[in-house]
């Protein structure tokens, strides 16, 4: 047995007689054995679980909602990675719904020992990483995302590779209405691409800073992503449609921080300014970038306000 392996606790839905569980067993892990999803909700919340793996065909509830279920529960963890185990390759339909579950990853039965250990040992390592973060500060403990000091941090830091390398930089500022939702700050880290940074500005603003991504790059993902968070704050305990058709998008991007220097700080404001006072986008007009005209035009008439004793608007 691995002590390595031992340290890592795998909670395995799935239902009565899985093989799974002695090939998990003899690579060294400790494994938990939920035999319905009404069972996994309750030995998760004090196990202390480091991996879900799911098997796709369960007794009581569909896979998905197993997933709802376990994500809907704040007494769990949102850094526990959720794997599904599939019988066959799973359909882009199938990723396309495990996505808007929270689901991490999909595991193709029966699958070969090695990439099973990489790809739990992977995982694992990730859920470490969120929990020292957490502890540490550096993450909004409602969405699970980078908190506002970090996503500052860390977007100069992506700032100033980005100027080495005479690429650009864009931000995307997604303006939800209603109380926090984190299964939203987790859907959107989730769709977006590994190497973009996802923060919360606020508790109803959430961020993309995009390596290399130009103008027409922000809308492009603010149009792929739109789709995605409304289907989820229109399905979402804590949503609606009104909630869903409310989601606004700001955005700002450079094309090249070494010709047209910007501090990234700047380039979110700018993005979080654009929801509420920048121009639409013609084919999309719920994305709005930002517009340093207006911008001037509303301080000059603020101040004119101010010098005459009114209140500019």
């Amino acid at each position: 047995m691995s002590n390595s392996n031992a340290s890592v606790h795998i909670l395995l839905v799935a239902g009565d007689e899985y093989p799974l569980v002695h090939q998990l067993e003899q690579q060294g892990y400790a494994v938990v054995h939920a035999k319905t999803g009404a069972q996994a909700l309750k030995l998760a919340r004090g196990l202390g679980t480091d991996i879900i793996l799911l098997d796709t065909e369960l007794p009581d509830l569909s896979w998905v909602d197993a997933c709802d279920v376990l994500q809907a529960d704040l007494r769990l963890s949102h850094s526990v990675p959720i794997l599904v185990v599939t019988h066959t390759n799973p359909t882009p339909e199938q990723r396309v719904m495990g996505l808007r579950a929270g689901v991490w990853d999909f595991v193709v039965y029966p699958p070969a020992p090695e990439a099973l250990a990489l790809k739990i040992e992977t995982y694992a390592q990730a859920k470490r990483n969120v929990d020292v973060a957490l502890a540490e500060g550096l993450l909004d403990p409602v969405t699970g995302l980078h908190s506002g000091p970090a996503l500052a941090r860390r977007a100069r830091e992506l700032g100033a590779v980005m100027a080495r390398q005479h690429a650009g930089l864009a931000c995307i500022v997604f303006a939800l209405q209603g109380p926090p939702d984190p299964e939203a700050g987790s859907l959107l880290a989730q769709a977006v691409r590994v190497s973009d940074l996802v923060g919360s500005l606020s508790r109803t603003e959430l961020a993309v800073v995009a390596p290399g991504t130009t103008e027409a790059g922000a809308v492009r993902l603010a149009q792929r992503v739109t789709p995605l968070l409304r289907e989820r704050l229109r399905s979402g305990p804590r949503g609606g449609v009104a909630a869903a058709l409310a989601l606004r998008v700001g955005y700002d991007a450079v094309a090249n921080l070494r010709y047209s220097p910007m501090d990234p700080i700047e380039l979110l404001a700018r993005a979080s300014t654009a929801v509420r006072t920048g121009e639409p986008e013609p084919a999309a007009p719920w994305v709005r970038h930002f517009d340093a005209a207006s911008v001037t035009a509303r301080e000059a008439s603020r101040e004119r306000a101010e010098e005459r004793g009114g209140i500019s608007v």
